[in-house]
């Protein structure tokens, strides 16, 4: 009891919500919706080694979560199993973004004996034409039987965890098709299945697939989506569709105040869309232009302590923009509720406040509003 309670109490000590840990940039399987392809002669590959790993890990009490995700392959690092240990033993919980590649017996029976949290299996291939791409003799095909591998030592083990998450991408190629992979999803036994955007554009071929809108919706979109959950709730399956409309946010999604994402060369960022293991700068298309923003981060673990890094007054600020717009939010809400219940101190009050203005390097990536 007193050992539980001990747990409680560190788990409510934590500082940040995740450490979102990047530990490889090279993939083996082929993407043609990666930007590894769109910038293939600038694309720095590389695996965190563990003295890099280490550095991090000696700060792993403050942190909830340590996901390993970044631009790359999480299992194409050897070290990845000893690693997920070492988040384990400082009582983090862990998650696994793999695109399925490597995901062997072995390797499954390894993250099992981990107690991984959650393995998210991104099927990227099978998102650029639909359920075809999981066809017998495909990669896709063949990830799928690997998991399924995963959920039956799962269940052999009588084990909860991992739970297990496929992902997909929707374009404007696949929308009618995304369906049909809500029953692929729960064959394979998987706990989730997710329906996500082109977040990042790098090119306008990118631009042109994407599915979200900025005015003007799709009908047949909108339609998919419904289809989507209507399945989801037939067959038993939690399913997520990510919006089709970029609406801006008060906060993003990677959560800069709460979360860092450490890179494979070991700098600090706020998220994984402003450190590209690239040269140069970052190329985006937001609503049909071009921009080139400067790549966003506050130092390398490999040269300073993480806290240090993270209490220099440049990232302090970067930081605080966000802590500001998730208040005026706040008060947002607070004012609207009284509004709606008459309350007599608030009559006569705006409606409505206005968010600070984003940081120049989010005010063109489309995470900021909600994709």
């Amino acid at each position: 009891m007193f050992k539980n309670l001990t747990s409680l109490f560190q788990w409510e000590r934590k500082t940040f919500e995740a450490f979102q840990i990047e530990v490889s940039t090279y993939s083996s399987l082929p993407c043609q919706i990666c930007p590894r392809d769109v910038f293939a002669e600038q694309w720095i590959f590389r695996n965190m080694d563990m003295e890099i790993f280490q550095k991090i890990a000696r700060h792993f009490h403050l942190a909830k979560w340590v996901i390993f995700q970044g631009w790359g392959e999480p299992l194409e690092n050897e070290d990845i199993i000893p690693m997920l240990r070492v988040a384990k033993e400082a009582r983090c919980s862990t998650g696994l973004v793999t695109n399925g590649f490597h995901l062997t017996e072995t390797t499954s029976r390894q993250l099992l004996a981990e107690n991984l949290d959650f393995l998210l299996v991104s099927l990227q291939g099978a998102s650029q034409a639909g359920s075809e791409e999981l066809s017998p003799g495909s990669d896709g095909h063949r990830i799928l039987d690997q998991v399924r591998g995963l959920v039956d030592l799962k269940k052999a083990g009588q084990r909860r965890r991992p739970f297990i998450k496929l992902s997909f991408f929707m374009t404007r190629l696949n929308m009618g098709k995304l369906p049909a992979l809500v029953p692929l999803a729960a064959k394979a036994g998987a706990d989730e299945v997710i329906f996500t955007n082109l977040d990042y554009l790098p090119e306008e071929r990118w631009n042109i697939l994407r599915s979200f809108h900025h005015e003007s919706p799709t009908p047949a979109f909108r339609e998919s989506i419904e289809e989507i959950h209507r399945l989801g709730k037939k067959l038993k399956i939690k399913v997520e569709t990510y919006p089709l409309k970029a609406e801006e946010k008060p906060v993003c999604k990677a959560n800069p105040p709460q979360k860092v994402f450490i890179a494979a060369d070991g700098s600090i960022a706020p998220c994984m869309y402003l450190r590209l293991p690239k040269e140069g700068k970052l190329h985006r298309i937001f609503l049909n232009k071009e921009y080139q923003v400067t790549q966003t981060f506050f130092g390398n673990i490999h040269e300073e302590d993480f806290l240090e890094i993270w209490n220099k007054e440049p990232y302090k600020k970067f930081r605080k923009i966000f802590e500001d717009r998730r208040q005026a939010n706040e008060a947002q809400v607070q004012i609207l509720d009284a509004l709606i219940h008459r309350t007599p101190s608030t009559l006569g009050k705006e409606s409505s406040l206005p968010f600070p203005a984003l940081s120049e390097v989010c005010q063109t990536c489309y995470k900021a509003y909600g994709i």
